[in-house]
């Protein structure tokens, strides 16, 4: 079963115009319980272009503990529902130090104030 903050590869071809494609790493952001009863995730994907990102978007520092190859750009713009089929491999899982941003990122990109 995936989590929430897994790390997985998933196939995102074939390209459709300004989306994401090609294998990549994304991050799983959809809460457990749709996880598990789901064929389907909602993932970010990631990018290694580390070009100046958006306020919803950071970068992922590549680590022993997350298994990333390199550094990743945080693409919360590029928010898409897979089925989970497209999963090629689960990489790990984010550090928890990188929660608090992914939630923030959620905020500003869907304008959410604290009391959503």
């Amino acid at each position: 079963m995936f989590q929430k903050y897994d790390l997985v590869y998933v196939n995102l071809n074939p390209k459709k115009w300004h989306t994401q494609a090609w294998i990549r790493p994304c991050v799983v952001i959809q809460n457990n319980l749709f996880n598990s009863k789901s064929a389907t995730l909602v993932v970010i994907p990631l990018t290694s272009n580390l070009k100046k990102p958006f306020p919803s978007e950071f970068i992922i520092k590549s680590s022993k503990e997350n298994w990333l190859k390199e550094d990743s750009r945080f693409l919360w713009t590029q928010i898409i529902t897979i089925d989970k089929d497209f999963i090629v491999e689960k990489i790990w899982e984010l550090e928890k130090i990188y929660y608090k941003e992914v939630k923030n990122a959620i905020k500003i990109t869907l304008d959410l104030d604290d009391d959503f």
